[in-house]
């Protein structure tokens, strides 16, 4: 009886180990989830920043004025360095922003539910990425509906 029960609990400690490694096999470190989020954060401000610039270009008076900076507003800034998104104007309609992603997003569709629905325009590398825009187009959903 006593082998008997020290089977099963060696039984249920490998069954517990196997299913932790497999979590964080299927899902990352957690480390690797902090990531995920602020990137996702990111990717949202960026669409909510763009959102904002058309909205602001397209009622103006004279329906042409870029912004020439970004408002002081919580989604303007890292949520994690609380820097200022990088937001410059290349010509009159055509501006640029950029952050810096802790991770890369083709990697990220696997592990984060996020990734597997947002549009594919924005995907970013891990490190630096800048997506270009322009002022008078409505920026591309955050969301990418046709592909369910």
């Amino acid at each position: 009886m006593k082998s008997l029960n020290h089977f099963f609990l060696g039984l249920s400690i490998f069954a517990v180990t196997i299913g932790i490694v497999t979590g964080f096999w299927l899902l990352g470190s957690p480390q690797l989830q902090r990531s995920l989020k602020a990137d996702q954060r990111r990717v949202e401000n960026l669409h909510e920043i763009a959102e904002f610039i058309y909205q602001e270009t397209t009622n103006s008076k004279n329906n042409s004025d870029i912004p020439q900076s970004l408002p002081n507003r919580d989604y303007t800034s890292d949520p994690i360095t609380k820097q200022s998104y990088e937001y410059n104007i290349i010509n009159e309609t055509e501006y640029e922003l950029c952050a810096n992603f802790e991770t890369d997003s083709q990697n990220n569709r696997k592990k984060d539910d996020f990734y597997r629905r947002v549009n594919p325009f924005w995907y970013h590398p891990q490190g630096r990425h800048c997506y270009r825009l322009n002022a008078k187009e409505s920026p591309p959903e955050l969301y990418d509906y046709g592909r369910y």
